[in-house]
């Protein structure tokens, strides 16, 4: 009714094995780079001796339908004298298609001085009756930015030659069938593929001494995205959609999608739709949705809309119709004088796949409410690919038939590919089975890894040993903290209908809550957004916090604290957290969230939901928000982070106590927070004080150089200059600066230049008995200085472990007490002798006794010059 579908005579892609014509989109499927001929021929002029057009073409197999030639009427076409031949190209390629050949130019004419000569035809196995064929034609389209300048054109096989010759009323000469054949009449090439007569045709060429040059060359060339096969550009009837009419309004429409990645809305599908060509609507099939258009044999054409308007037509009750060719096919009726039958030709079917907005709800023949309340799609997701497929076909139905988008939101997704980035291929080998990635770490562990760790555009690499970094990491975090809570909760018989009120509870349970209400308002406004990454790092981040922040720094709470209040507000916090983690990693991790929530929730609130996947979504409570506290926490953990690295650079081991920190902080702010929570500091750090500090004090030199991928192209020349001055410079003003975010202005010969902190590299090298790191305004350093009785306190924690490590390999329970001896050399006897309440309290050992008899457990260890003997018994 709107006048959009017609049938057009045009040039198509064509897959000859499945004798289908192929739309844009499906065209767009099945590009891939291939080697084919690029061979410059020679086409002599009639009436003229030795003398020849020189013709580039990279499709050989299209010589024999060659009709004409054709020229650019205002470029310049030169005669050259080579090898006693005059051979006619443009001039501006001249160089470039005789390279080294020797050759003198005779003279130049505009190519409108060479429009209607005649030539010879190369081939003529083929039937053509037109007085003008075989003379050479002025086109538009003919360039100098490569070939010869003249260009072959045969009608039946390109797009631009089937214009041209329609314009002067050349015929269409078909040399292959549409089975992608040769046809009898061209007989030395007679049956073959027609990409395989390439090289016959190129011999024969050559044996007539037609032939110029012949190479090879790469380039992408068009595939059947169902056969693999090379497509054919055949000129045939075939049915389209106008949809380029609305290429502007589709354009328009799209603005309005949101689009994940957003650089798909005006890169890869703005460009597409920039570019629309009509929608080459019908293919030749056996089976398929047919198009619903009769004709009278005469080129007129009816097309019908609806099942009841046949039934009118024919006066018959097709109820039971099959609605799919060959069926439809049977059903004809009178009008006019005249038999109507349906056409033969299908619908592609890539239209079935975006008219599903409408066929879904039989619409518009039924549910017109149900239609209006599900359309536009809220959001749909596929790979990149279908940029050009199922999206396309989606928006261009959506706003010919309602001006309106079919889709709000669109996630756009790249390939998998193996762990090396290569595309996956039975031929390669490199095929990864999902159910050795099922059987070995679970789906879940591959769920979180695309959904979580990867964005949507890139590429996603896999395999067994990637997906199961992310169980040993993340997942593993997350059911040993679950682990920890259920393990001790048992244990205690706790009871979480016994609420301790926020006020109430410790800073670091309130800090923990804190991190879960942002955490929660971070993950629902991203997934409110589509982005599943941002929300997975969210989640991935609480859970790292909760397991190495708040249960390391809260464990004695649960299984040594004498407040049972305090013990209280701790599992209550740990359960609030954990029940609020699993209920937000539930759509990335089903059946881990699942499992988590049967025992978490299920087990001790028969009311709930039955499944965490019917449950309402966490909401955060305000009551938990406290960013001044995640703040105070977070510069803590900066300087804790820096503290640590220090520790490493200096290889004194983490159990070893040093006796001092000093500590540098950017702001007032941030020296505020450092000094209210310094007691954490120390315990986290092992050590006994800690000292603010207002400037470096000596405790560290810079050394500072310029970032030479960013400053070497904007600066070129001038870098020798700026590395002097860095060079030169105090280095603690330009760190400060770069701490800051500040301007750090240089002097130089030419004058003084401001750079950024992204435009200098700062190294940082330690004072004598310090080590140092610095970063974002933070300086620590650590006194590395040890006394004998810090000395005496580190080997007393190295026992600890030891015997913590001696407990497990024993098989015992955590909750089990034991009698513990510990002998060894003078330097052990002399730290147990002093610290044997601290080892005594940290292993639940209630009596302590050496050569035991019969001991549970025995064994030595060594540290450095130390040693001793752990034995102990229940």
């Amino acid at each position: 009714d709107k006048d959009l579908i017609y049938r057009g005579y045009k040039v198509v892609p064509y897959d000859p094995r499945i004798g289908a014509t192929l739309s844009s989109h499906e065209l767009a499927l099945g590009y891939k780079e291939v080697e084919d001929p690029s061979i410059t021929v020679r086409f002599k002029v009639a009436g003229a001796d030795d003398t020849y057009f020189l013709v580039w073409t990279t499709t050989p197999w299209t010589l024999p339908s060659n009709l004409a030639l054709a020229v650019g009427e205002a470029i310049d076409y030169s005669y050259c004298r080579a090898d006693g031949q005059t051979l006619i190209v443009a001039e501006a390629l001249r160089e470039s298609v005789f390279r080294d050949i020797e050759h003198t130019v005779q003279k130049t004419v505009k190519g409108a001085e060479l429009v209607g000569v005649r030539y010879e035809r190369l081939f003529d196995y083929l039937p053509v009756d037109a007085e003008n064929a075989f003379t050479v034609l002025a086109a538009d389209f003919v360039s100098t930015e490569d070939g010869t300048g003249v260009v072959h054109t045969a009608p039946a096989y390109g797009v631009d030659d089937l214009a041209l010759g329609q314009a002067h009323g050349l015929p269409v000469v078909h040399g292959v069938g549409l089975d992608g054949h040769f046809v009898a009449e061209v007989e030395p090439v007679a049956g073959l593929f027609f990409k395989d007569a390439d090289k016959p045709i190129i011999r024969l060429l050559k044996e007539r001494g037609l032939m110029f040059r012949a190479e090879r060359f790469k380039h992408n060339y068009p595939f059947g995205w169902r056969t693999g096969d090379p497509i054919l550009y055949y000129a045939k009837n075939a049915w389209y959609i106008r949809t380029s009419q609305f290429r502007d309004r589709m354009a328009e429409l799209n603005q309005t999608i949101n689009w994940v990645p957003e650089h798909i809305r005006d890169g890869r599908f703005g460009k597409w739709l920039e570019n629309n060509v009509d929608w080459a609507l019908s293919r030749e099939r056996f089976w398929g949705t047919p198009l619903p258009v009769w004709t009278d044999g005469d080129d007129d054409f009816i097309c019908i809309g609806s099942v009841a308007e046949l039934e009118a037509l024919t006066g018959r009750d097709l109820t039971a119709l099959d609605l799919h060719r060959p069926a439809v096919d049977d059903i004809t009726f009178e009008k006019d004088g005249k038999t109507w039958q349906r056409v033969p030709e299908v619908i592609d079917c890539w239209f079935d796949s975006g008219a599903m907005s409408y066929a879904q709800w039989h619409y518009p023949f039924e549910n017109q409410e149900k239609f209006e309340k599900h359309f536009p799609a809220d959001y749909i997701c596929e790979a990149i690919d279908q940029t050009r497929g199922w999206f396309y076909t989606l928006h261009a139905i959506a706003t010919l038939v309602s001006d309106n988008v079919a889709y709000r939101n669109c996630i756009c997704l790249n390939h998998i590919v193996d762990k090396d980035g290569k595309k996956m291929s039975k031929s390669v080998g490199n095929i990864i089975d999902p159910y050795e990635v099922f059987d070995t770490v679970g789906a879940d562990a591959l769920r979180w890894y695309f959904l979580a760790r990867l964005s949507p555009d890139v590429p996603k690499r896999i395999s067994v040993e990637i997906v199961a970094d992310v169980a040993s990491s993340f997942i593993n975090t997350f059911w040993n903290t679950y682990g920890f809570f259920v393990l001790y909760a048992r244990l205690d018989e706790v009871d979480l209908s016994r609420d301790i009120p926020l006020e109430k509870r410790p800073e670091i349970d309130r800090w923990a809550l804190a991190l879960l209400h942002r955490t929660i308002t971070t993950v629902t406004d991203a997934l409110d957004h589509f982005d599943a990454k941002t929300a997975g790092e969210a989640i991935e981040s609480f859970v790292d916090q909760l397991s190495n922040w708040y249960v390391r720094r809260n464990r004695r709470r649960f299984w040594k604290s004498s407040d049972p209040e305090d013990t209280q507000a701790a599992y209550l916090t740990l359960y609030e957290c954990l029940k609020s983690a699993h209920e937000l990693m539930a759509p990335f991790v089903p059946f881990l969230a699942e499992n988590v929530y049967q025992n978490l929730v299920r087990s001790v609130d028969e009311t709930a939901p039955l499944s965490v996947h019917m449950g309402n979504w966490p909401v955060a409570d305000p009551a938990w928000q406290n960013d001044d506290l995640l703040f105070d926490i977070g510069v803590v953990q900066k300087v804790v982070g820096l503290a640590r690295a220090a520790r490493g650079q200096s290889g004194v081991r983490t159990r070893q106590p040093l006796g001092r920190l000093l500590v540098r902080a950017p702001d007032e702010r941030a020296a505020h927070a450092l000094e209210e929570h310094q007691d954490q500091i120390l315990e986290e750090l092992n050590v006994k004080t800690i000292e603010f500090i207002a400037r470096d004090a000596g405790l560290v030199r810079y050394h500072i150089k310029p970032n030479l991928p960013k400053l070497g192209k904007q600066y070129g020349k001038l870098v020798p200059m700026i590395r002097k001055a860095l060079a030169e410079a105090d280095g603690g003003v330009i760190a400060g600066a770069a701490a800051r975010d500040e301007p750090i202005v240089i002097s130089l010969p030419t004058g003084e230049l401001s750079l950024s902190g992204e435009d200098v590299l700062i190294e940082t090298h330690s004072a004598e008995g310090y080590s140092c790191e610095a970063d974002a305004g933070f300086l620590t350093a650590i006194d590395t200085a040890l006394t004998d009785e810090l000395v005496g306190e580190g080997l007393a924690r190295e026992v600890v472990r030891s015997v913590q490590d001696a407990r497990k390999q024993a098989g015992l329970e955590v909750s089990d007490r034991i009698t513990l001896g510990i002998s060894g050399s003078p330097g052990i006897q002399a730290a147990m002798e002093k610290h044997r309440d601290y080892v005594m309290n940290e292993t639940l050992a209630t009596r302590w006794q050496v050569q035991q008899t019969k001991p549970l457990y025995s064994d030595s260890r060594t540290l450095g010059d130390e040693h001793w003997t752990i034995e102990f018994d229940k």
